[in-house]
């Protein structure tokens, strides 16, 4: 048992560090305090059946996720990662990091489905500076009048409408310096469709 209680604790501050929660936020989930959050991280306090089921709920998670070193699932199939930034507007690098799970207000995604935050204007029209967008991996074909994510041969990022006729990527902004990319011009492979975009509160 003194094993198990020295492993679940350390789980207990993974978890919380993988969300990016404070432990005052952790403690606002579980219904509880931000030194008694302490206390089950540093083990002065004993992480039993009840405590399991708290942090568990409070994590959306499994009880047995809770106790295992794996990295965890959401109960929720409906959260998904956010992992980075990318750009709305000329080509930049993508910013990789994984921040949350978040909840986003679109429905048939697959389960390989993320968001970026978006960094640029060239898209305000309809993804706003800042803004979440959330792509679908598994729908990499271009498509008329839809907006995917893309990168280049030099592993730079944008995102973009894609237009037929002629074949191009455009910006849809209402600033006027943003131009199309005109495709054949320059080598870019297709990260995923956008299925939705919205301003988190």
């Amino acid at each position: 048992m003194s094993n198990l209680s020295e492993a679940i604790p350390n789980r207990v501050r993974a978890l919380r560090a993988e969300r990016g929660w404070s432990l005052a936020e952790l403690a606002e989930r579980a219904g509880t305090t931000a030194p008694q959050i302490m206390k089950l991280e540093k083990s002065q306090r004993r992480l039993d059946l009840g405590w399991i089921e708290r942090l568990a709920a409070a994590f959306d998670i499994s009880e047995s996720a809770l106790l295992s070193q794996e990295p965890a699932r959401p109960a929720n199939p409906f959260l998904i990662p956010l992992v980075g930034e990318i750009a709305a507007g000329n080509w930049r690098e993508a910013i990789e990091h994984r921040e949350d799970m978040i909840f986003p207000p679109v429905e048939g995604l697959s389960e390989a489905a993320f968001a970026l935050r978006t960094r640029g204007d060239s898209m305000d029209k309809i993804i706003p500076d800042g803004g979440y967008v959330v792509i679908d991996p598994h729908e990499a074909d271009l498509r008329e009048g839809k907006v995917y994510a893309v990168m280049n041969s030099e592993g730079e990022t944008t995102i973009k409408l894609f237009r037929s006729d002629p074949a191009r990527l455009e910006p849809c902004s209402s600033n006027p310096e943003h131009q199309p990319i005109s495709l054949g011009r320059e080598q870019f492979t297709v990260i995923g469709m956008a299925k939705g975009a919205f301003v988190p509160l």
